[in-house]
This record gives C-alpha cells, structure tokens and sequence, in this order.
C-alpha cells in the first residue's frame, strides 16, 4: 500500500510536465513482437487436457495369402493404426496367431512374401520398408529405400529374397534384397509422383510400373535399365490412370483409378479386353488353370485367359466389397474382403461353393483426421481413411462410437445440423444429432462432386439460406469449386474455378459478401500453375464474383479467414497472418508466426477472450488483437485444431516425422485459455478518457482486462474520475503493464475531462 501511495504521488506529480500531443498509430504492416520480447510480464498459457484415444478401428489396406516358418497357409495383412501393424491370420482355421507392430508407421499400403519367406511391408508417412520375420516374429526397419519419400506402394516379390515397390511423391520404382540391400531403379517418369503399383516378371527381368495421375505405364528392362511408356495413346492424360496392375498368365492386368478393367499386352501394350469393372486391389496373382480372380462391385468375377473374356463366376458369388487380398489354399480360392468389417470370401472353383465370413483382424487405434466441437455441445472426431465417427461429452469424458461415413475433410454447423465433407467422391452430407445415426440415412448423403472434377469438399459458410462450400479437385485435376446449396429446395449449383486453377480452401461471410482464399494446389499427383494464393469476394445477392486481391505476394495458400475481434478480415498465408481492412482490401498488417506452413489444417480461431488464436505447424499461439503480439501457448502436437462455445480448443495429437509428415494423432486434447477477468474488452486502440484521447496504446493486462476496461469513465466524473484514474494507473505501472510517462498521460487525460 505504501508503495502504491508514494508511486500515485509520484505519478500526479509527473502530470506538471508538458504532456506531448496524442500520436496516430501507423497502419502500416509491419511484423509483431512477441510477448517475450517485451518489457511486460506474460498472460497465463491455460491448460491442456488428454482425454486420450477416442477409436479403435478396422482399416486393413492390403493382405498377402503365404505361409508362416512351419508352411502354415496364414494371410499377411497391413493396418492402419498408431502405429501401424502387420497381423497373421490363418484363413482356414480363422485363427489370429500374431500381431506385428510396425514403430513410427501409420499404416502400409503395400506387402509381399518373398521367396525366402521374409515378409516385407511398405510404410506411410514415413516411407519404410519393414521386414518381418515369420519365425521370431521380430520386426527390423531397413529404413527408406529411396530418399525424400513418404508412402511406399506395390510390393511384389521376385528372384533371390528380391522384393520391388514404388513411390510417393518422386515416382520412383526400387528394389531390396538382403544380398544387395536398397536398389533405387529411379523416376519411373518425370514430373510425376505416383507409382502406385508395380508387377514384375522375375524370369525376364522385366518391370511394369503404374505411373499416376497423369496415366503412364512402364515397361522397364532392369538388366539394361530402358524404359518405355506402353500405356495406350488414346488413355494418356485421362485422369483415370493404371491403379492396380498384376502380371498374371502372361497378360498384364489393369485397374484403373476409376475402376476401369483393362487386360493388356505386357510388352506392346495392345489392349486385349476392356469394357469391365475392376473393384478390388488388382486380381489374382496366379491363375487357376484358365481363370484369374478378381471382384466386381459385390460381386467374385473371372477372367478367361484362353478367351479374353471377363465374366461373374457361376452363381453369381457375392463377395460383399472389392477384395484387397487373395490366395489359394488346397485349390480353395480365398479373398480378404475390405476394407473395415474383417470380411472375408472363399470359393471353391471345383464346385461353386462360396462362404462369406469373419476373421479376427485387431482393431487398432487409428489417427484422427478432423475435429468438431458440435452445437449439442460433444466433440466429433473422424478417423483418417476409416471415416468412423466417435462423439465425446466432455462433462463425464463419455465416447460413442456412432459409426463409419467416409473420411470427413470439413465439416461445418447449422441450426443444429452438422454438415459433412467427405472424400473420395466428394460427396456432402447432412447429420441430425436428435436422431439415431445410421450409415445411409442419417447421416444422409446431399449430393456428390466427384462429377465435377471435385473430391475433398473442406470449408464452410453460411447464410440464413445457403450453404456455400469450397472444395479441391480430384486426382490430376487443376481448379477447384464454390457450390452453393439451397437449404429451402435441396438444390445445388456448382461454380467451378472461381480463381483460375486454384482450389478453395477458406470461406467467410460478412453482410452481403462472401470472401474465399484459395490455395494454388491442385488435385494429387499434380503440379500448381498458378503462381499465389488469391482471396476472391463474391456478391451473395447476384451470385457473382467481384474481386480478385493478393493479401500475402508468394503464398501457396490461405488456409483460414475469420472476422477479427476488431472487424477486420483476419487471415492466414503460409504462417502469415494478415489483417484486411474490408471496405478497402487493404492490407493493414502483416505478422510472420513463428512456425511452417502446415496445409489445410491450419486455422484461425476469434476466441471469446478478444484474442486470435493460430494452429500451424504443431504449434498453438496466441494474437493479442491489439498489439498483434504473439504468444508461442505449444511448439508441437496441435492438429486441427476446433473452438467450442465456452473458447476452448479441441485437437487431434501429432508428431512431425520425416518429410514434414505427422503421425501418431489417435489422441484427442483440450486447451483452455486462461480465465477472462473482462470478458468483452474495450478494443479502441488507444485509451481515451471521456473523449479525450492520451495517445497511449491500449493493452491488455494479464487477467484480459485492457486499460480502456480498468478506466471506467462511463461510470464517473470529476474528482471522482481523477480519483479512479490516478489509483488504476499506478496499479498499472506498478505492475509494469504501463511506464510511469504512459501512467502521467492517462491520467493528464483524465483531469482535461474532468473540468
């Protein structure tokens, strides 16, 4: 008390000096100090609460029917998971023998047996090859086979203990054998990413990759290294490009990413059959006397190596889903059938006889893909792939499981409706909470892009009767789509390519104006044409593009735009963060966050405590909409980050691994900002006392109150009012939140009010 006292003395005294003139702050952008920087103690971080993994899951990716060390038949088989695993199942006895983890993975899309009976596996985000060993059941990681790659694909085996996969994002093909270790065999085609299945001749030394999106497929001599493009001319460029391919009976087989079934020439590339659907992760290995195996829609379908002809096995069989695995056992024809219920098939080729049935496949906890904090007050999540939905209520930490839809890439809340964007076909759905979930129905399915050329519909807007959504292309496609959907009649219209091939990734609306940020990313396997990422602004009322703006020159992408706490447009460019004046375009600010851009995830958040809150990167910070100061609150581990009502923040967990790529986000946390002392501060830029404007920077205090909170002047006048100032701005310059010159300010502008 008695240093409060001596320093008030202290400060009405300093107001006998001359008082300099209010300054106008320059709305020039310039970048923020962060609170460390400054000569001020800090606001409280708040807390973080794990509520732990909210799923375990089914997702088998592909199998591989061989043996174990005693010649077992047992169906090898890679899941999703955190991490990802191998699991051993006896398809006759319907036995699970072993689990086999696969550290640091998130799952395999490809696996093999190679003729020396190791099994190997091919990872993702990390770009492994694993080796599994059948008799200990130990598992080495040999590390990635080619450099600078995340998802490994197509494993099949040769010659020797020799196994061959392909590559994601540089296209390459390459082989490993104990005896010679990693072979990178190159770039199977340049300046595309995929080689998403490879088949291998191992007597001719002769390699096939399939080479995505742009529809490419590589006859390579791997004794002389040529290659050559045998994909027919007339499918070159057909964003259905070679998605599975298997060398079967001396006749390469071909699925399409578009399900096309084509049978061609391994060595001219001649088209032999066509006109078919190939459902399931490529067909048959081997043949059975004539016939390869494959399925088709629901159904097991055959093809007749002496005649070309594809055809439904007598029956018809159902298989129930596209297989993603087959085997012979004893003459029996066995199919794992995929890709979340365990769902298996055998068929007997003799006499016709089929079972459907179960196997013991370990569910898994797999990453979760998106986060929403619901208007019924639960935080939704959806697993990455799988596409289940789980529900937590954060009052007794409860998790319900409601069941699959399709991986949800945005999902967005209206009049208690939560709306779904779901890839791979693009497809928009609508959920009603106060109803029983049930696949098909509820969620009920709106309308799907995939037509359009779109499949990740991943950011919302709304008017009282309009749904807007933005959207990206689908594989090897360049501009994405604004589609309008009418609450009233269930209609929709598309506007494809609102900025030149450029995806639309963010939306806001502000009175009668929609504001889009794009990102200049198109569809995968692609690369961008456009140069920088553009906000667009489109007129609600005449349903029409107005503007084009540049608000961060270079960025790829504006990955959120929210209205600021000040009611600007606040944005986010690559870890930039820009403040927008709307009436003018203006860009009023810029900040540089101290972290990488992280994709569509980033995000910005207008919290009810006044402040901003930006997710990039792993990191979480907070943005004084003042000062524009930023707080570092987590350097790792926030993903897709949601707000709730009360301004908490739920998100997925998450470690960078290699190539920038995040795994290991089964789990679901909560971060609480610190309790607001003021909830609705007083934002004016500078303090102002009854009109009077002392020219000092408005600020926040560490308990959220600001200055202009703690100033009162509404509620007094006179002494009265001289009296409050003068007590609250020693406290603050006691507190250091003011200097004791900003103190004499405040309160000189005090004391010309109340005269």
């Amino acid at each position: 008390m008695r240093f409060t006292t001596i320093l008030l003395s202290a400060v009405l005294a300093a107001t006998a000096v001359a008082v300099p003139a209010p300054v106008s702050a320059a709305p020039t952008p310039a970048p923020a100090r962060t609170a460390a920087a400054q000569d001020e103690p800090q606001p409280p971080v708040g807390s973080v609460t794990d509520f732990g993994v909210q799923a375990t899951a089914l997702t088998v990716l592909e199998g591989f029917f061989g043996a174990d060390a005693s010649g077992r038949p047992v169906v090898y088989s890679v899941q999703m998971g955190t991490p990802g695993v191998v699991s051993v199942v006896d398809p006759v006895t319907r036995e699970h023998l072993r689990t086999a983890e696969l550290a640091g993975s998130s799952g395999a899309w490809g696996i093999t047996q190679a003729d020396d009976g190791a099994v190997y596996a091919g990872s993702y985000p990390n770009g492994h090859v694993y080796r599994y060993d059948p008799a200990s059941g130990a598992v080495t990681d040999l590390g990635a086979p080619v450099a600078g790659q995340t998802v490994l694909y197509g494993f099949q085996p040769g010659k020797d203990g020799k196994i061959y996969g392909g590559t994601y994002p540089g296209a390459h093909a390459f082989s490993y054998s104990p005896a010679e270790g990693f072979r990178d065999l190159g770039a199977m085609y340049e300046g595309e990413q995929y080689v998403i299945d490879v088949a291998v001749d191992p007597e001719r030394e002769v390699l096939w990759a399939a080479v995505g999106t742009g529809g490419h497929l590589i006859r390579m001599d791997l004794r002389t290294g040529d290659k050559r493009d045998i994909w027919p001319e007339a499918l070159r460029g057909d964003p259905s490009h070679p998605y599975d391919i298997n060398l079967v009976g001396g006749k390469l087989f071909v699925k399409r990413s578009k399900l096309q079934g084509l049978v061609l020439d391994p060595d001219t590339g001649a088209v032999l059959a066509d006109d078919f659907v190939i459902g399931s992760r490529g067909t048959t290995r081997v043949a059975d006397g004539s016939y390869v195996y494959f399925t088709s829609g629901t159904e097991l379908w055959r093809y007749d190596l002496t005649t070309d002809t594809p055809e439904p096995v007598p029956g018809p069989v159902t298989a129930g889903g596209p297989g993603v695995g087959w085997g012979f056992v004893d003459g029996r024809l066995y199919a794992l059938i995929g890709n979340y219920a365990a769902d298996a098939l055998s068929y007997d080729p003799a006499t016709g006889a089929a079972q459907r049935f179960k196997l013991p496949l370990p569910a898994q906890p797999i990453d979760i893909n998106n986060v929403s904090a619901g208007q019924d007050g639960k935080i939704y999540t959806n697993l990455y792939i799988n596409g289940n939905v789980t529900t937590l209520d954060p009052a007794d930490g409860k998790v319900t499981d409601l069941g699959r839809v399709a991986q949800t890439d945005g999902w967005f809340w209206h009049d208690g409706k939560m709306y779904l964007g779901t890839y791979p076909y693009g497809a928009v759905l609508v959920y009603d909470p106060a109803q029983p979930f049930k696949t098909g129905t509820n969620p009920r399915e709106l309308f799907r892009l995939i037509d359009d050329g779109q499949n990740r519909p991943q950011t919302f807007a709304t008017t009282a009767e309009r749904l807007y959504i933005g959207s990206t292309p689908d594989y090897g496609l360049w501009g994405g789509a604004l589609t309008v959907y009418d609450y009233a009649t269930g209609e929709h219209t598309v506007v494809p390519a609102p900025v030149a091939d450029q995806g639309v990734i963010s939306l806001l609306v502000r009175g009668g104006t929609l504001w889009g940020g794009t990102t200049i990313n198109g569809g995968g396997g692609t690369t961008p044409k456009a140069k920088e990422a553009k906000l667009f602004t489109y007129d609600l009322a005449t349903g029409t593009k107005t503007a084009e703006y540049t608000p961060v020159p270079g960025a790829d992408s504006i990955t959120s735009i929210v209205e600021g706490p000040d009611g600007m447009l606040w944005g986010l460019a690559d870890g930039v963060l820009f403040v927008l004046d709307p009436g003018t375009a203006e860009v009023t600010r810029q900040v540089e966050l101290p972290a990488a851009y992280s994709g569509v995830q980033d995000e910005l958040h207008v919290n009810p405590d006044e402040h901003v809150y930006a997710s990039l990167d792993g990191h979480l910070f907070r943005v004084d909409p003042l000062s524009k100061d930023v707080t570092a609150l987590r350097d790792s581990g926030t993903y897709r980050t949601a707000q709730d009502e009360a301004g908490n923040l739920w998100f997925r967990s998450g470690v960078k691994t290699v190539n920038n790529a995040v795994q290991g986000g089964a789990r679901l946390l909560r971060y609480t900002p610190p309790a607001d002392a003021c909830p609705g501060s007083d934002l004016s830029p500078r303090v102002v006392v009854k009109g009077i404007d002392s020219g000092v920077r408005n600020r926040y205090r560490s308990d959220g109150c600001t200055v202009e909170d703690l100033i009162g002047d509404e509620e007094r006048s006179g002494k009265e009012l001289v009296r409050h100032v003068a007590e609250v701005v020693a406290r603050l310059a006691a507190a250091r939140v003011v200097t004791a010159a900003e103190a004499a300010k405040i309160l000189h502008a005090a004391r010309t009010a109340a005269r």
